[in-house]
């Protein structure tokens, strides 16, 4: 039997105060990942600092894990794009089944 108007997005309502907090926390998290990206790239350019300095510190990051990082970001921009790809072509094959 074919699905009329297949739509692979699961819609269900939350609550507001849940999205509020879900969205709170993605953003702390994404600023946290700016923050370390920025440290990472900025040893990278040879802009040193105290703030820099101690940023490294409190994170515990090491200088030579920056290119280590940044390969891990890049191959990261690439799979997920491509794993999403391919599951939303799984998800429109079976609807079509």
């Amino acid at each position: 039997m074919k699905l009329q108007n297949f739509d692979p997005v699961v819609r269900h309502k939350t609550s507001r105060a849940s999205r509020v907090v879900r969205a709170i926390l993605l953003i702390v998290l994404w600023l946290f990942v700016a923050l370390v990206v920025f440290a990472n790239i900025s040893f990278s350019l040879g802009w040193y600092s105290d703030g820099l300095v101690s940023l490294y510190l409190v994170l515990n990051l090491q200088p030579h894990a920056n290119n280590n990082l940044l390969i891990l970001i890049g191959i990261l921009l690439l799979i997920v794009p491509v794993y999403c790809g391919w599951r939303w072509h799984q998800l429109t094959k079976e609807a079509r089944s």
